[in-house]
């Protein structure tokens, strides 16, 4: 909020005759209440979550010093962090916007944003900025991309564990591995039988 206040001097024939110029006098101030918004994204009350499917963000927006009656609308777009541009699904940013008309000047309402998370490849920090508006004129955004209160982390799954071999020739393996055994252990006998014989 933001305090002016009006100071007043008296003049005649270019001399000061009185003044009025007190900052406490509150007769003197007008007091201008300048909106603002705060937000708050997240998938189901989590932070981080796996982009598996359709997902939907949910943007928490508290709102401050609006004018009760008045009609407002705020407008959002998902951004991504590691670009600074808009998050593309298919090429489309993905963007949704909600009219209001609120009882009390102070208060919170909610956007959300639903896509299709699967189609994210890497590690996404995704980012929700909202505009407030008022008879199309912006008077409050919150586009802050440091803002972790506005980014929601996916993290897309884990691919399944790759095959080591093929299953089809472990008859095989096994059968070779029976006849290395039996080999090795054949030639002990032999050693140890001509080893015996010498020492008869």
């Amino acid at each position: 909020d933001t305090d002016i206040v009006v100071f007043e001097a008296l003049y005649s024939d270019g001399q000061q005759l009185a003044v009025h110029a007190d900052l406490a006098d509150a007769g003197q101030t007008v007091r201008i209440r300048v909106p603002r918004i705060t937000t708050q994204a997240a998938v189901d009350g989590k932070k981080e979550i796996t982009a598996d499917g359709s997902v939907t963000i949910t943007d928490i927006i508290t709102y401050k010093n609006l004018t009760p009656g008045k009609i407002y609308t705020v407008q959002g777009v998902l951004m991504n962090y590691a670009t600074g541009q808009p998050l593309l699904i298919d090429e489309t940013e993905i963007r949704n916007a909600y009219s209001f008309r609120p009882d009390t000047s102070n208060g919170e309402i909610s956007v959300t944003f639903t896509f299709d998370a699967s189609a994210l490849t890497e590690i996404t920090e995704i980012v929700v900025f909202e505009t407030l508006l008022r008879d199309e004129t912006v008077i409050a955004e919150h586009a802050d991309m440091e803002d972790i209160n506005q980014t929601v982390r996916m993290i897309p799954p884990m691919p399944d564990n790759p095959q080591t071999g093929d299953s089809g020739n472990m008859g095989f393996w096994i059968g070779l591995g029976a006849v290395a055994v039996g080999g090795l252990v054949a030639m002990c006998i032999i050693h140890y039988r001509k080893k015996k014989d010498e020492d008869e």
